[in-house]
């Protein structure tokens, strides 16, 4: 398994193949189209599953109204509300509410942490920081706005387009379902995962009706709209 990112411009902004302004997006695309370009002419095609999906939306409307998360209607997945952060960066303090690594301090952007949005959002919860969390506020039962996924392997079903509710721990589920057995069951991290789809309604696994698709790759951007 390997995750593969773009580079977001940390050698500067000519170089950045990511798909995010301002850079321009075709050469993002044309990143992505140079991986699965290896990865379909690679030894390893027959075997493979390239999972493309994104972080943002891009900042278009979206019609449909998020659904609710699914974890058998707990407000969190992991008992932890917002801003009541906890991790395994130094325990047992940072296994406390709010004692996590980045509860304080965003490492990358030091004026953004969970705590401090987690207080602007709910105001009450300045006043007892480590809980109870107050009811009203809106926690970890929400799903946000819709983000494309595309499944590029041999398995795909052709034509396909899948109208069940996802979110990105479903990644997970589908790992953790097919690699992660034990005696017990399957291993799961939260209840997020745990009850999140499996997406294998995207693959057919007996007959890898993808397998001799031919993939082209895509060329830089002609016409470069990235600014000098």
């Amino acid at each position: 398994m390997s995750f593969v990112d773009p580079n977001f411009g940390l050698f500067g902004i000519q170089s950045e193949n990511d798909e995010h302004p301002p850079t321009d997006i075709l050469r993002g695309q044309a990143y992505v189209s140079q991986v699965v370009s290896a990865v379909r002419n690679g030894p390893f095609w027959k075997d493979s599953i390239i999972f493309i999906t994104y972080d943002e939306h891009g900042g278009f409307y979206d019609h449909v109204r998020p659904p609710k998360s699914s974890q058998h209607g707990s407000r969190t997945p992991d008992g932890i509300s917002p801003g009541q952060c906890a991790d395994l960066s130094n325990p047992p303090a940072s296994l406390q509410p709010g004692g996590g690594m980045e509860c304080s301090t965003n490492l990358i952007n030091p004026a953004d942490n969970s705590v401090k949005d987690a207080e602007d959002l709910c105001p009450e919860l300045v006043a007892n920081p480590t809980g109870p969390y107050p009811a009203r506020c809106a926690s970890f039962d929400q799903l946000g706005i819709r983000v494309p996924l595309l499944a590029i392997s041999p398995f795909s079903r052709p034509h396909y387009v899948s109208h069940v509710v996802g979110d990105h721990t479903a990644l997970l589920a589908f790992i953790e379902t097919r690699f992660l057995k034990t005696p017990g069951g399957h291993q799961h991290l939260t209840m997020r995962d745990e009850n999140a789809s499996l997406l294998h309604e995207l693959f057919d696994f007996t007959h890898s009706p993808s397998l001799n698709t031919p993939v082209t790759q895509a060329a830089p951007p002609a016409v470069d709209c990235t600014p000098q």
